[in-house]
């Protein structure tokens, strides 16, 4: 289990998101930039 339990919700959200085609630059990204990422696809999520 992650130290970031937003990370787990993130990885939930970019698979429910894949056809924006996020997958591929997960791993290049820093922390900041995933928590950037995370608020932006929950907030698709809630709309």
């Amino acid at each position: 289990m992650s130290d970031e339990p937003w990370l787990e919700s993130l990885q939930t959200l970019c698979e429910r998101f894949a056809h924006l085609g996020i997958g591929a630059d997960i791993a290049a990204l820093s922390l900041i930039e995933l928590w950037g990422l995370y608020r932006y696809l929950s907030h698709l999520a809630d709309s």
